[in-house]
């Protein structure tokens, strides 16, 4: 027992700190190691380590990713980033499009893959205005978090969510579009009030963008098959079944090379997943989830829908800041579904991880994508000036989707 709970911590410390000066790993590597050490140390026979990967999650995820592969090979997220920056024409309409232009794709499209793509076309069309760049890196992460509330598909949190809740795409769409629409209203208002001073002063030159090569038939096909995939699910469809079909579909219509698609799978996401499952399953095995769940029941048993869910979405903002969203909604797979109101619950914690994400600049995947490629190009985002954004952003939206929820039968 006590074997296991070492490793569980050590795993979870550096996937929360990644850089010791010991070590140097990632997140992926990080649960690779600790779900190897709970197989080789003994926590775990092998059996349960492969019993304790969810393929329904990973099959979801992947099947996502193909499509979403072959529309960056086709360069769709960076024809959509240009599109929004060319109506753009002054400061507060630049930081309206990429906040809510930013956040809408994320709800379709994962939330990570839009700020991969479209912070190098940003920092490209702002170069020549000679304006600071930052409060539009800013609004890029925090409004591609928020919007990405909104679906299944928006982040990796989600998509645990809505497969263990069993919700179907069209009631979780359903119940977190307010939310999600909400919190880019909030993040947006309170952006354009921080940042007034940046956006005072009117862009001396045009914006101009360089010119995207779309290859057309390639996208319209990743279009059509993503949004058959969304009217399947809408129908009730299997998540992961709908989407390995829709991938798997795509590679055989696409009449391109599939190596360019599948190299942009995020294989190591899907790594850190699996691991993640069997360091969970051996972390069952200490008993430490049985104290967690008579604890999270003895907190929301008794009290109100509204204290269930400011309790749950506080805990969960600070466990997603602690150790990441995606571990710590792991923690509460089992927890859920013994609560009073298991259904609200899911939502409160798919709504809080992801709002979670803009508290600090470490606080999420798209926040961090931002903040490197930028930094790679000259450009550098400090800790202190995100958070002095991020965290009354957090507190506004988390009370938004508590509200939202709570009153949402």
């Amino acid at each position: 027992m006590t074997l296991g709970l070492v490793i569980f911590a050590a795993t979870y410390v550096l996937i929360a700190v990644q850089r010791l000066p010991f070590v140097h790993l990632n997140r992926p590597a990080a649960s690779l190691l600790g779900a190897v050490a709970m197989v080789g140390f003994g926590v775990l026979p092998l059996v349960d380590a492969y019993a304790a990967i969810d393929f329904d999650v990973l099959v979801f995820l992947l099947g996502l990713m193909l499509i979403v592969g072959y529309l960056e090979v086709g360069k769709f997220f960076e024809f959509a980033a240009e599109w929004i920056l060319q109506r753009a024409r002054t400061p507060e309409r630049l930081l309206f499009g990429v906040v809510v232009g930013g956040g809408l794709l994320s709800a379709l499209f994962v939330n990570d893959t839009i700020c991969l793509v479209v912070t190098p076309v940003l920092l490209a069309a702002l170069g020549p205005l000679r304006v600071r760049p930052t409060p539009y890196l800013i609004g890029l992460a925090m409004g591609a978090n928020a919007g990405s509330v909104i679906s299944v598909t928006g982040n990796p949190q989600n998509m645990l969510v809505g497969i263990w809740s069993g919700a179907s795409f069209r009631g979780f769409l359903l119940h977190l579009l307010p939310v999600g629409l909400g919190g880019l209203a909030i993040t947006y208002g309170y952006l354009r009030w921080a940042y007034r001073a940046d956006l005072a002063e009117p862009f001396r030159e045009r914006l101009e963008t360089v010119p995207v090569a779309l290859d057309r038939p390639l996208v319209v096909k990743g279009l059509v098959l993503f949004a058959g995939a969304v009217v399947a699910w809408l129908a009730g469809g299997p998540l992961p079944l709908v989407a390995i079909a829709a991938g798997a579909l795509m590679v055989a219509v696409a009449q391109r090379d599939p190596a360019y698609a599948i190299d942009r799978v995020e294989w190591s996401l899907l790594l850190f997943f699996a691991s993640l499952f069997v360091v969970m399953r051996g972390l069952e095995q200490t008993g430490a989830v049985t104290w967690i769940d008579r604890h999270a029941l003895a907190l929301v048993q008794d009290g109100s829908r509204w204290s269930a869910a400011a309790v749950v979405s506080g805990v969960m903002a600070v466990l997603s800041n602690l150790i990441s969203n995606v571990p710590a909604v792991m923690l509460w797979r089992n927890t859920v579904p013994q609560l009073p109101d298991p259904h609200l619950v899911w939502r409160v914690v798919a709504m809080s991880s992801t709002f979670a994400g803009n508290l600090l600049l470490i606080g999420s995947m798209a926040n961090l994508i931002v903040a490197e490629r930028a930094e790679t190009r000259g450009v550098r985002i400090g800790f202190g000036e995100y958070a002095r954004v991020g965290v009354p952003v957090t507190l506004l939206t988390l009370a938004w989707g508590v509200v939202v929820l709570v009153l949402t039968p």
